[in-house]
């Protein structure tokens, strides 16, 4: 599951692929594809009423011609069938689909806008860091039918400083912990009585009296899973984050002094004993709890692919981290479709027309769900069917959502020095000693 245009992600592109979700998942029979969603082919039911979103007006006239490039080239070959499908019912418009480059693909698509931003790519797939450098091309999209069914929740991302939406997420992706439900229910822990913390420790109390579990919560050890995700809750969870977040970089107030990461570190210092430490690989911690040692593992959709190969057959679901009441998942976008604001108006007036099919259609939502696999940032839009990827797709419709702060807010090269001090708190400390030296390396990254 690649992420492209993660603000922290520099250097650390083989686990940006493991990246890229809550309520009722169990397990599936059919491996997710590699784009981070089930790889399903049953349909999940179409919007309840029954009816077809109407499209952007297709331009009138000679066929216009425009060009496509995305980011993800798991999916290349999969987005050429859907290409070939528009094309086909669309006799003025004409989408070409340029090649992909990977890791390289922010590079490659500056260098087109250089050469020339009018034959640069007429729609492009950006997100997370890379976003700052090709703003000034976003067209606005609030004309869109797609804009309007946006999940609220996911709004701010795609917002900019007039207020208009200049993209449009392409699917997202949710973490939060995924917990064994045939195992919760035999011990009778009720998730849904998880409300806050003092019930969640009480939970892992009797869940660490069952036989063949080692610890009730497994932590995986690489960076990205062991401080930047599990951090992001003390962060998202702040109203108004991003200028709290300021005034910690300025010096003005210290981590420790807003109240939701001093309440994470609290709650730190109650469930750390209920945990592995963060003592295990990715692999060996979905491993771990497909062989019943971890009642419940902190990670997202995306692991679905790995519990299918270990093959585990007890039934798993989203729950999500009940820090300060919190009963959302973390859902964040992959990566945004963009529209070229250089490129002429007929090509402009295509380009939403695509758009539009390919998100409230209904052949353009069968093909998104069940051949490119996208979890949908949009009300009542369908989504793959069965698992963890169905369940994300439930909690953006229902808006109950914390955002990735760690996209917007988190400094550069944090989630190196955060893991670093997370281990040597696991080793032996306390979340005060965590939060200060935290706060120091954080203010320093931030200011470099």
């Amino acid at each position: 599951m690649k992420k492209s245009g993660m603000k922290l992600v520099a250097g650390i592109s083989a686990l940006a692929l493991l990246l890229a979700a809550c309520g009722g998942g169990t397990t599936t029979t059919a491996a997710p594809n590699t784009s981070g969603a089930d790889n399903t082919t049953a349909a999940s039911e179409a919007p309840s009423d029954g009816t077809t979103a109407a499209e952007t007006p297709a331009p009138s006239g000679d066929k216009v011609t425009i060009t496509l490039m995305q980011s993800k080239t798991e999916i290349q070959e999969n987005m050429q069938t859907v290409v070939d499908d528009f094309n086909k019912a669309h006799d003025n418009i004409e989408v070409t689909l340029l090649g992909t480059s990977g890791d390289n693909y922010a590079t490659v698509l500056q260098s087109n806008f250089a050469a020339d931003p009018k034959t640069a790519p007429t729609i492009f797939s950006l997100a997370g860091v890379d976003t700052v450098s090709f703003e000034q091309y976003f067209r606005p999209l609030d004309d869109t039918k797609a804009a309007g069914l946006l999940s609220e929740g996911l709004k701010p991302e795609f917002t900019n400083a007039n207020g208009e939406i200049v993209g449009l997420p392409s699917a997202v992706e949710g973490y939060g912990f995924i917990y064994n439900v045939d195992m919760f229910q035999n011990a009778g822990v009720d998730p849904a009585s998880l409300t806050d913390i003092p019930s969640f420790v009480a939970a892992l109390e009797t869940l660490s009296q069952v036989d063949g579990v080692v610890s009730p919560i497994g932590f995986a050890q690489e960076n990205y899973f062991l401080f930047v995700h599990f951090f992001n809750w003390a962060i998202a969870l702040t109203p108004d984050y991003e200028a709290e977040v300021a005034k910690v970089n300025s010096g003005e107030q210290k981590l420790a002094d807003i109240p939701a990461v001093k309440a994470w570190g609290d709650a730190l210092d109650q469930i750390r004993d209920y945990t592995n430490k963060g003592q295990a690989t990715y692999d060996e911690q979905v491993a771990g709890f497909g062989a019943g040692q971890y009642a419940m593992i902190h990670q997202g959709n995306w692991a679905q692919s790995v519990l299918v190969d270990n093959n585990v057959e007890f039934n798993y679901a989203f729950l999500p981290y009940p820090l300060d009441g919190n009963q959302g998942l973390a859902v964040g976008p992959a990566t945004a479709w963009r529209i070229n604001n250089q490129a002429d108006e007929a090509q402009q007036e295509a380009a939403k027309t695509f758009l539009d099919w390919l998100i409230t259609s209904d052949e353009g939502q069968t093909l998104s769900a069940d051949l490119l696999g996208f979890i949908p940032a949009y009300k009542d839009v369908k989504a793959p069917a069965g698992g963890l990827s169905e369940s994300v797709a439930q909690y953006v419709s229902d808006n109950k959502t914390v955002g990735w702060a760690f996209n917007t807010v988190f400094p550069v090269g944090i989630d190196i020095d955060g893991a670093r001090l997370m281990q040597e708190y696991y080793a032996g400390g306390t979340s005060a000693d965590l939060l200060d030296q935290l706060n120091t390396v954080w203010v320093d990254l931030a200011n470099k």
